[in-house]
């Protein structure tokens, strides 16, 4: 417009004027389309695989191999991080990777943006390199091993197989629901009044099943305070106490028995639609040694296929999750439920297993302490 009154007018200076002023764009243009830098990026993130509440530390290295330093440029990652001034060679920024949830996550690319010496023009360039980062379950510290010894879960120990000794020096335990008929021992039976079974002396057998309920609708609660993820960290951190103590752990769920490393495989553990637990407990019926299960909301028609898992172990353990604790009031279950739920962890605690009780204030160290000693509580 400048350029055109200019003219008409015959005055050259405001034309000139305008002319530049047309000018100033395209030159911006060419400035961060031709001039901008030439970088190479590398990015590093240690460790790569990291448990909630962990931290890891991501490096990103910026280095310019070229280019007229020609206006600003400024980087910007996944992680927003800003960096750069008009003159520069090598820049490396550390960022701190803390996860509040567990999965797989990409870190990058690098976004640079570059701006000409007007500030009139920008361009933005994807550096291309990225980084995956694998986040775990949390992994609570559990104790000493020695604190998994004793009566009700050591299958190491001749103790947990005998109980007592009856009359003809039999090993023998109290009867529990589902323990077979033919294994009753009728001498210790008439000597003591209640119900004994024959429980021999038996090789280590180092195996543990762990059942894990990843049914949708007995879980409640978002987030990484989900009763559901509440149960995924009691998973990990039991199944990697028990491995660093020589357990063999098989954890099960409705899909089967997860394959694999187990950490890895709860990585993307998610909820699932069944409603029976019928699946999972078939998953690890040919699997010896104790069962653990980390429930959630029970209904009684869960305690016969809990009953058929418990069956012939030495040790049955359960955590039971009341999931209402772990969302808001008004999305808790009905009274009728709440109600059924306590009935079924009355069932499974009269069917043997040792039970413990687990609420959104519960933290896993303590439930997993007070299972132990149920259990040897209940071997006595």
């Amino acid at each position: 417009m400048l350029t055109i009154i200019g003219l008409s007018i015959d005055q050259r200076g405001l034309a000139r004027i305008g002319f530049l002023l047309i000018l100033l764009p395209l030159i911006a243009i060419s400035v961060v389309a031709w001039f901008r830098p030439r970088v190479q990026t590398a990015r590093s993130l240690a460790p790569m695989r990291i448990a909630l509440g962990s931290q890891a530390c991501e490096t990103v290295t910026v280095e310019r191999r070229g280019g007229l330093p020609l206006g600003a440029a400024r980087f910007t990652d996944t992680i927003p991080a800003p960096l750069g001034q008009s003159r520069w060679s090598t820049a490396t920024i550390q960022t701190p990777v803390i996860p509040t949830t567990r999965g797989r996550f990409v870190i990058g690319p690098v976004m640079m943006r570059t701006v000409d010496p007007f500030g009139m023009a920008r361009h933005h360039t994807d550096l291309g390199q990225v980084a995956e980062v694998i986040v775990t379950p949390r992994i609570v510290d559990l104790g000493a091993s020695g604190e998994l010894g004793g009566q009700g879960f050591d299958t190491r120990s001749s103790a947990i197989h005998a109980g007592r000794r009856g009359p003809d020096d039999a090993m023998v335990r109290d009867w529990h629901t589902g323990d077979s008929v033919r294994r009753i021992h009728w001498r210790s039976t008439a000597h003591r009044g209640d119900l004994m079974v024959r429980c021999e002396e038996q090789a280590w057998n180092p195996s543990v099943v762990i059942v894990l309920d990843s049914r949708a609708r007995r879980h409640a609660g978002t987030g990484p305070d989900a009763s559901f993820e509440w149960a995924v960290n009691a998973v990990a951190s039991i199944s990697t106490r028990l491995a660093s103590d020589g357990y063999v752990t098989h954890v099960c769920d409705s899909s089967g028995t997860l394959k694999g490393d187990i950490l890895d495989a709860l990585v993307d553990e998610p909820l699932r639609p069944d409603t029976a637990l019928t699946k999972a407990i078939e998953s690890c019926q040919g699997i010896d040694g104790p069962a653990i299960a980390i429930l959630g909301r029970l209904e009684t028609t869960d305690i016969d296929p809990l009953v058929d898992l418990r069956r012939d172990r030495v040790a049955g353990l359960a955590l039971v999750l009341d999931s209402d604790t772990f969302t808001a009031r008004r999305f808790r279950s009905p009274l009728e439920q709440a109600e059924e739920h306590e009935r079924a962890v009355a069932e499974l605690d009269d069917a043997g297993w040792a039970v413990v009780p687990v609420d959104s204030r519960t933290s896993i160290d303590s439930a997993w302490q007070n299972l132990l000693q149920t259990a040897r509580t209940a071997a006595l």
